[in-house]
């Protein structure tokens, strides 16, 4: 998820944002380093150390595809394994090294790189599809057979959750509601959705921010249930000064995430642009329950309390004139 250039410059450490700048600016190599510089530090905030961890995997997952999309295979085959060591909890880089070595004509670490994203998310539907074919072009027809019927479990799984609730809202008369689940069961299509999110990544890099939400928009008709689009819509939103709506973006996907900090800080700073500071400040302090270590959260909420105390000294001395 993105941060506001705003949260961005007020993260704690230097090198987290010097890699973030770099990272923003597609200069994979130059984020990797500030990262790494970063997570060597030991007095590093866990706030900042959360950060650094998150864009040094997606400095090195988008450097390895840039050289792949070149040819340099061994070479992107290099930046997933750094990025497996960084966070081997995140099972796209599994996935990705799976269907790399699958086109080195390394067969059997590709099937054991998809066995290891499955372990990490089970519910990895495009994981076992791949396993499955993999298996499959490997003359190991019953695993594949085995596998395949797994991801049909998955898939019946993943039509009949939302189904189910649509039916749920459609009884109860919540017709707008239940739309929305009928459109996430017969007309999502995420291979499509993730195109769209690419198309307004290239867009929101060269801050041509109407083209962005235009792609934004067109992935979101697709699947309105992705928070990250959310997030990103807001980012968008925020850029184009339209904060109203950037603030219903972020809570959106806020709603959607409860797990992630991203889409909140974002509320809270759009919030306190937008001169909503009472709701900024209620956001803020709840992020910091949360984490109490978020350090653009502990600056922001700062700068909001001191610019009201002159207020308040104001007021209490006009007040005490007699």
């Amino acid at each position: 998820m993105r941060l506001l250039r705003e949260v961005q410059h007020l993260t704690g450490n230097y090198h987290v944002k010097s890699g973030i700048y770099h990272y923003d600016r597609n200069e994979f190599k130059q984020a990797e380093e500030f990262f790494g510089k970063a997570l060597k530090d030991e007095t590093l905030a866990e706030a900042d150390r959360r950060t650094a961890r998150h864009y040094l995997t997606l400095s090195l997952m988008d450097l390895a595809e840039r050289l792949e999309s070149r040819g340099e295979l061994d070479e992107g085959l290099i930046e997933l394994r750094k990025a497996e060591e960084v966070n081997a909890e995140y099972p796209d880089i599994h996935h990705r090294l799976g269907c790399l070595l699958e086109r080195l004509g390394a067969i059997d670490d590709a099937i054991a790189a998809y066995r290891q994203a499955i372990e990490v998310q089970r519910d990895f539907l495009d994981a076992h599809v791949t396993l499955g074919l993999c298996l499959l072009g490997a003359g190991r027809r019953d695993e594949a057979a085995e596998v395949f019927e797994q991801a049909l479990a998955l898939k019946r799984e993943r039509l009949e959750r939302p189904f189910r609730r649509g039916l749920e809202l459609a009884r109860a008369e919540r017709v707008d509601e239940a739309a929305e689940f009928f459109h996430e069961t017969f007309r999502a299509s995420p291979a499509l959705c993730a195109e769209h999110r690419s198309k307004a990544m290239d867009w929101l890099k060269s801050e041509d921010y109407v083209k962005a939400l235009e792609a934004i928009d067109e992935a979101l008709a697709i699947c309105p249930k992705y928070p990250d689009l959310h997030n990103l819509r807001g980012v968008v939103l925020f850029e184009l000064e339209r904060f109203d709506e950037a603030t219903g973006a972020f809570r959106q996907g806020a709603e959607l995430s409860e797990r992630y900090l991203v889409p909140r800080l974002n509320l809270a700073f759009t919030l306190a642009r937008a001169e909503r500071i009472d709701e900024a400040e209620a956001e803020l302090e709840m992020i910091l329950q949360i984490d109490p270590t978020e350090p653009a959260a502990k600056a922001k909420l700062a700068e909001l309390r001191a610019a009201r105390a002159p207020e308040k000294r104001r007021r209490a001395s006009r007040g005490s004139v007699r």
